[in-house]
């Protein structure tokens, strides 16, 4: 199973790297934006990943920097249980489990943000996609 995780994650990681940040017209896009005009917090995270793909962490961090600043603590928490289930339940391994104030932080933050990049004064203005 992880194994398939990992191919297809693989897979689409290569159609990104190939077609770009629209994928050829097949992806959904920005559909808050569109509808509402205004950034989510997700906004930019496709070209970020593009950018990231093709070794351009400057142009990643002014497509949606919450993300390439959260990105090593997902793939750290990815890669913990990913070592978890590989080991099996019989040998302990370390993992990501934070405490519920934590995670109810980060959701805090993550609507902050969404809210405050959409302010049209500098420094805001920085928070949103380029």
């Amino acid at each position: 199973m992880v194994g398939v995780a990992g191919a297809v994650l693989a897979g689409l990681a290569g159609v990104l790297y190939r077609m770009g940040p629209g994928l050829g017209g097949f992806g959904p896009g920005g559909m808050m934006y569109r509808a509402t005009g205004f950034y989510c917090a997700g906004c930019g995270m496709t070209r970020a990943a593009y950018h990231l793909l093709h070794f351009e962490p400057v142009q990643a961090f002014h497509s949606n920097p919450l993300m390439v600043l959260l990105l090593p603590l997902v793939a750290a928490g990815i890669a913990m249980e990913v070592l978890a289930w590989v080991r099996g339940p019989e040998r302990p391994t370390p993992r990501l489990r934070p405490h519920w104030r934590v995670t109810v932080a980060l959701v805090v933050l993550l609507l902050a943000y969404g809210v405050v990049r959409n302010f049209p004064w500098w420094p805001f203005t920085l928070l949103a996609p380029h």
